[in-house]
């Protein structure tokens, strides 16, 4: 039931892109309704989300089956951690459109400044992951003539 929350607003951003996920959607949005007016939950879908993590999980049994077991208060630390992130969002977005920064007194992501160091973050993300790749390359074309 708490989980339908953080699936709404997370499917109906995927279904922008690919339309597997709008099925899920309207799926979130019926739960969220239900729950609204108080009334149980009939869409399984919080069952459905559970079964594909833990299917995932698989690979390391012990982590699926505590994640089975846990799903309900793990659920719990996501919406909550996903609505503590919006209501920052929002007093960042609030604070910048006021003081021109995204704390009082402080930099911003969204400043100059904050652009700047985005971009070498960026750009060294980028060398790592093709010094990765390139290692990965030779590695698998060394494998192949043997």
């Amino acid at each position: 039931m708490v989980l339908c929350i953080v699936a709404l607003a997370v499917f109906s951003v995927m279904s922008i892109w690919s339309a597997k996920y709008r099925q899920w959607t309207k799926q979130a949005l019926r739960c969220v309704m239900k729950n609204l007016t108080l009334s149980p939950c009939d869409v399984g879908l919080e069952q459905k989300i559970k079964g594909k993590v833990t299917a995932k999980l698989l690979v390391f049994p012990g982590l699926a089956r505590f994640v089975y077991w846990n799903f309900s208060v793990i659920s719990w630390i996501f919406t909550v951690s996903f609505l503590a992130s919006l209501i920052y969002s929002a007093y960042s977005i609030y604070n910048f459109f006021v003081y021109g920064s995204c704390s009082p007194g402080g930099v911003c992501v969204i400043t100059v400044i904050g652009w700047c160091i985005l971009l070498i973050e960026k750009v060294i993300v980028y060398i790592v992951l093709l010094i990765v790749a390139a290692l990965l390359g030779y590695f698998i074309i060394r494998r192949m003539r043997r």
